[in-house]
């Protein structure tokens, strides 16, 4: 019998080796997403069969690093980095282009989609699968003559728009509404924004208890924290390291005690890197000083009802997204000129490092200590007021920590799209 088992093996280890079809190997990539909610990582690979996608950049011959910018006017700048690994390694490339604030999900997909074929497409033409690709140009042979943009309205951009957020149960109730309108222009020389918001912000909570002669009872606590401001912003760049700007700010707010406050700021920014290069590398310095005036909704602890102050703001921002993460730290220093102990300190940011071969560690968070709370109304916070939050609330300090990691290992292979039960997906943007 053990030799009628070792025959068989035999047979099928032979048949299965002259029987095996030599399939041609694909280039391995490995991608990447700044902001990951803006890849639909399924759909593009469901699309791009000419390539496998690993789940590690060690195991890739080409690892993709998509980098996403905003503008004012919501519209988004994406630049794909494709760095080559192994045999590729002597190849670079960048690509970038851009999406209209008013792009569909779809659209941008696509968009995405296009630009990574092309990137690819040099990498695909030195490996194996190179005789099985098709190139094909689809724009109207008809017009092959370059035109001047034509732009009536000279880059500006306007939009307006409302929206409203409900919810609640038995014991809480919370309504949300806001209107807003932006104006915006924006080149590769200056930058113009304005911004205004309205926003009333309602809630109520049931608290249920015994009273004193043991009957259930319940008390209703109302909640406020109505806001409105509007805020706009100059910046005109000067050199390829210095830019220089001009902004303004009016906000009133029933949670932060300001019946109203106006602020109107010249800064001087300077970039270490090249704004060229801010999609990878980034170092920037920068300094704000203007008047403050504001008019308070109750007397301060410090026993103002209004006034004015000359305000100082220190930022040095540090990015950079490469092939074995990204690093995002800003540390910011606020304070008033009158008596710099109002002050306020700011540090905050994310690590993500792709340490060895399936190894992933992030840490990121902020803490900020707070001594320049100068609207704190006079009178002490109720048990309501701390409960539900609706009004500031002295406090030295915030912070927030959050660190991870994630080992991954098995098959290298990260390409396959299974499509049912994916469950409810879906998101609301305005």
């Amino acid at each position: 019998m053990r030799k009628v088992f070792i025959f068989i093996f035999v047979i099928y280890s032979i048949s299965s080796a002259f029987g095996q079809v030599k399939t041609k190997s694909k280039i391995k990539v490995f991608q990447t997403c700044s902001h990951e909610w803006l890849c639909d990582v399924e759909y593009l690979r469901n699309e791009l069969k000419m390539v496998d996608f690993v789940r590690d950049r060690f195991l890739c011959d080409v690892q993709v690093i998509l980098n996403t910018q905003f503008n004012n006017a919501g519209g988004e700048i994406n630049t794909i980095s494709f760095q080559g690994q192994n045999d590729f390694a002597a190849i670079k490339d960048t690509l970038s282009y851009f999406n209209n604030a008013t792009a569909t999900e779809d659209v941008k997909r696509r968009k995405m989609l296009q630009n990574l074929k092309l990137g690819l497409m040099q990498f695909i033409a030195k490996s194996p699968i190179a005789e099985d690709i098709e190139i094909k140009y689809t724009a109207d042979t008809s017009d092959n003559i370059a035109q001047k943009k034509s732009d009536p309205w000279n880059y500006w951009q306007f939009s307006m728009g409302a929206s409203g957020f409900f919810d609640g149960n038995k014991n809480y109730k919370n309504s949300n509404v806001s209107a807003f309108l932006s104006a915006s222009r924006e080149t590769e020389k200056n930058r113009f924004n304005f911004y205004a918001n309205n926003q009333f912000n309602r809630s109520s909570f049931t608290i249920y208890y015994k009273d004193g002669n043991g009957i259930d009872t319940s008390e209703v606590v109302n909640v406020s924290r109505d806001a409105q401001n509007i805020e706009s912003n100059y910046a005109q760049k000067l050199s390829d390291h210095w830019a220089v700007g001009l902004s303004g700010l009016y906000v009133r707010s029933v949670f932060d005690n300001i019946d109203a406050r106006i602020k109107l700021a010249p800064s001087v920014e300077y970039s270490i890197f090249s704004y060229k290069d801010f999609n990878t590398q980034r170092i920037v310095l920068s300094y704000e000083l203007g008047p403050q005036f504001s008019n308070y909704r109750d007397t301060t602890i410090y026993f103002k009802s209004q006034e004015l102050l000359l305000q100082q703001s220190i930022g040095l921002i540090t990015s950079f997204t490469k092939p074995w993460g990204s690093v995002n730290i800003g540390t910011f220093y606020t304070s008033y000129l009158d008596d710099l102990r109002k002050n306020n300190f700011f540090v905050g940011g994310g690590i993500s490092w792709n340490v060895v071969k399936g190894l992933k560690v992030g840490i990121g968070g902020n803490i900020q200590f707070n001594h320049d709370q100068i609207s704190i109304p006079k009178a002490g916070a109720s048990r309501d007021d701390v409960l539900t939050q609706r009004r500031i609330i002295a406090s030295d300090y915030d912070y927030f920590v959050a660190v991870g990691f994630s080992y991954t290992f098995g098959s290298i292979y990260n390409s396959q799209v299974h499509p049912t039960y994916k469950g409810l997906n879906y998101s609301i943007s305005f």
